[in-house]
């Protein structure tokens, strides 16, 4: 997965020089989407292991409590990253060109990844844990490739889309 998000960066470098904030943010980005969704799926596991969460495809309090915290945790940490890009853009002479489009287009790429992340993650551990492997072992080490690879995904294609 590595390989092919590398890949994909290289191919729309001058696309993403463009817009260089997004280069400067992309690596923090990355990081915070992997780690919330490993919080996430330790989190999903630790409920299944302690029965706190049954292991069905279904709505339940304890999911809707993490949900909701999870996604808490990413917005403030999303908008202390915009803060932080912005100022290290603007002390290093970094042209920020439509400031709210790129805000835009971190939130909604943001947002958009870590929905296909909760299901995705929560799926694939019920299933996981219905056929007796530890859900840990295989979700951690494959959401965050998976997310170092959607994260300049979809960025590269809103900017293509919204700027």
């Amino acid at each position: 997965m590595g390989l092919i998000s590398g890949t994909l960066l290289s191919f729309n470098e001058n696309l993403l020089y463009t817009v260089p904030i997004m280069l400067l943010i992309l690596p923090a980005l990355n990081s915070l989407i992997g780690d919330i969704s490993t919080v996430l799926v330790s989190r999903l596991t630790t409920h299944l292991y302690l029965g706190t969460l049954q292991p069905k495809v279904q709505r339940s309090e304890r999911l809707k409590e993490d949900f909701y915290g999870l996604l808490i945790t990413l917005l403030l940490s999303t908008i202390v990253l915009i803060i932080l890009g912005f100022v290290v853009s603007l002390s290093s002479g970094i042209q920020i060109v439509s400031p709210f489009i790129i805000i835009f287009i971190l939130c909604f790429t943001i947002l958009l990844i870590f929905a296909i992340m909760f299901i995705l993650s929560f799926v694939s551990a019920i299933v996981l844990f219905k056929r007796g492997m530890d859900p840990n072992n295989f979700l951690i080490p494959f959401i965050t490739s998976l997310a170092d690879f959607l994260t300049p995904l979809f960025l590269i294609i809103f900017i293509l889309i919204f700027i």
